[in-house]
């Protein structure tokens, strides 16, 4: 017996008279297109028609299977069409991460409409990064579905500085509140890194790569795959003298170096269609020299200080179906480690320890061909402990319900809630919606979203010595609305999209009880603008620009180090049949510092790469091609000019 689940049965009929008044289908020549937002780079050898994508059961299932280019695993928890999604997320794959030749994710996302990214000093600096005006610690950032945030540190933020862009197949952006599918910390939004699994035959990448600051990068990468197993494993290190952490030209000369070292892994077997074991790994050893900033002062050199991390993810997933793939199993276990040592010897707390341990199961059930209702649940449990304090530890569990529908061939909705307990912070409930509908006379499609999401705690927060383990956790509101218009005989789109999220019960030091309180209140609002154009078959155009109005409501103040304007440009031109070109240009406005004003700047890099024979690719790239002088934190230094060139070896 067919049958449609219950909670989209009111949607359904305040809404077929309009579903059934118009074309069931798009004109012949006018199939479904993803939205402009999700699509970096237009790729002018393929058609702009999107394959439909299964989303539960099939063959086609990662990891079992390599993941579509027009396909993202993100907003839903499952496989789903950028096109059939009206969430705000940005799809950035292993090939566009290529054509940067940039060295960190957080260089990456630079280039991401709606996201800030915030440096404190040269390479190795602490990097942050802030999605729609939230904070930083309102990014989860999770890899492969590991939660990698940091329990150790004061707000259980992640730390970009240590993640290199080795081994990684993408990098998805999801934006807004996303705590209805991800939990605690998703308040502004979710970056998901995804590893690269291996496919075909065996093949080994080598790069050796040197440059300005007396840089290196190698890597080697080995992988392949067939339908009974797929492997990737990866080694690589990054090592640069750098720039002084403390600015150079307040009197501070010495070079503070970053070493990186990291090793990488996906391994997968699939003995049958209805079964799936698939293991991830990342290690990263990192040496980073960094300065000292007296309090209320600004940054100085420390010619003996450094930071050391050792960090460590794993996970292992069993993917199962039934009943013909209708019904689809996930039973997952991961693991992080945290180690960090300040070499100082005059330093408080020199060495921190955070961990974290996290089961989860989803279970995906495939009620019709365009329904798709999923129940989850998760145990996470962190840990974390410091020179002076013993470790301590809280745990987070939670259930949700989500439902992903289709009305016609028009509308693509979802709608799912959540319940958490924290067991020191208590209970929190969260919902998310979202919508998209497909307007194929006028060449447009109308998507938008409202969810909430919360924050709970850190351990330095309310369990540490000066915590408070009274604290309730922070909460948001958030929703966006926007429209993609298609132009140029579908060559290009513009996509407009409005959001807004507040934020309740934020922590902060309150003077009057001298402790951390729910006293914080803030606003953030904005335009995000994302155009892309296939100018011709040789040449890609993406061009983004985020208005941003954040502000603390409690001080009538906009929030620290969040730019109202910013802007970037993508262009990809292929120069010959082997050789391509590609110029990144950055500007961000002047923002609002309690350390006094930053000014505004803009940088461009270009990059660049020839085949030298079939097997032999030479690369290079020229960052801040115009030696912009710039500060992204007061006080703290950022590179100038650097050139960069190489060989990528392919066997």
């Amino acid at each position: 017996m067919r049958f449609r689940w219950t909670s989209t049965c009111a949607l359904a009929a305040c809404l077929s008279w309009w579903t059934t008044s118009l074309p069931a289908q798009p004109p012949e020549n006018e199939s479904p297109l993803a939205e402009t937002e999700i699509v970096p780079l237009l790729d002018p050898q393929q058609d702009l028609v999107l394959p439909e994508v299964e989303v539960v059961g099939r063959l086609d299932s990662f990891p079992a299977n390599p993941l579509p280019d027009t396909a993202a695993i993100t907003p839903t928890g499952t496989t789903v069409a950028v096109g059939k999604t009206g969430s705000s997320v940005t799809v950035i794959t292993g090939e566009e991460i290529q054509r940067t030749q940039q060295t960190t994710v957080a260089e990456v996302l630079r280039q991401v409409e709606g996201l800030n990214v915030v440096r404190n000093g040269g390479p190795g600096g602490i990097t942050s990064v802030f999605i729609r005006g939230a904070n930083s610690q309102h990014t989860k950032v999770i890899l492969d579905g590991i939660p990698i945030n940091d329990p150790s540190n004061a707000g259980r933020s992640f730390d970009f500085s240590t993640l290199s862009t080795q081994n990684i197949e993408r990098i998805e952006v999801l934006r807004g509140p996303q705590s209805m599918l991800y939990g605690s910390d998703a308040i502004g939004g979710v970056i998901n890194i995804i590893t690269k699994r291996g496919e075909g035959p065996l093949t080994a990448t080598a790069l050796v790569e040197g440059g300005s600051f007396n840089s290196s990068n190698t890597s080697l990468t080995m992988s392949g795959g067939n339908d009974l197993f797929y492997h990737s494993t990866s080694l690589g290190y990054q090592g640069t003298d750098g720039v002084s952490s403390a600015q150079f030209a307040n009197g501070n000369p010495e070079r503070d170096g970053y070493y990186n070292g990291t090793i990488s892994g996906r391994y997968g077997w699939t003995p049958s269609e209805l079964l799936n074991v698939d293991y991830v790994f990342r290690y990263a050893d990192v040496h980073a020299a960094v300065d000292d900033q007296p309090f209320g002062s600004l940054p100085v050199d420390n010619l003996i200080r450094s930071n050391l991390s050792d960090v460590f993810y794993e996970k292992i997933q069993l993917q199962s179906f039934q009943f013909d793939g209708l019904v689809e199993h996930r039973v997952a276990f991961d693991h992080t480690n945290y180690k960090r040592v300040d070499t100082d010897p005059g330093f408080l707390d020199p060495q921190y320890n955070g961990a974290t341990k996290q089961f989860e199961y989803q279970m995906n059930l495939m009620l019709l061909e365009d329904n798709i209702f999923t129940v989850g649940t998760n145990h996470l449990n962190e840990e974390a402990s410091n020179t002076s304090t013993p470790a301590v530890s809280q745990y987070l569990s939670g259930v949700f319900l989500q439902d992903q529908y289709q009305l016609g061939d028009r509308f693509y909705g979802t709608a799912g809630v959540r319940w958490d307990d924290h067991s020191v912070a208590g209970t929190a409930q969260t919902y998310r919606f979202t919508f998209l509908i497909d307007a194929w006379e006028i060449g447009s499609e109308f998507h938008g979203s409202i969810g909430t999401g919360f924050r709970a705690p850190s351990l330095a927060e309310n369990l540490f010595p000066f915590g408070n383990p009274n604290l309730r956790p922070e909460r948001s509101k958030g929703w966006d609305v926007g429209m993609t218009k298609y132009i140029f005989d579908r060559q290009g789109s513009v996509d407009v999209t409005y959001f807004r999220n507040d934020f309740q019960d934020l922590i902060a030091f309150d003077f009057n009880t001298f402790m951390l309180e729910n006293i914080g209140t803030a606003r953030s609002t904005g335009v995000e603008v994302v155009g892309v154009w296939g100018w011709n078959e040789r040449t890609d155009i993406r061009s983004t620009y985020t208005f941003t109005s954040a502000r603390d409501l409690d001080n009538d103040r906009p929030l620290q180090r969040r730019p109202k304007n910013k802007a970037t440009l993508g262009v990809e031109r292929q120069v010959a049949s082997d050789a391509t070109v590609n110029l990144y240009l950055l500007y961000v406005d002047s923002r609002f510092d309690l350390s006094g004003p930053l000014d505004s700047y803009i940088t461009v890099n270009v990059a660049g790469a020839y085949d030298l024979a079939q097997d032999i690719t030479l690369v290079g790239r020229i960052d801040n091609l115009f030696d912009e002088d710039y500060e992204e934190v007061p006080g703290f230094g950022t590179l100038g000019i650097g050139a960069y060139s190489g060989l990528r070896f392919v066997w």
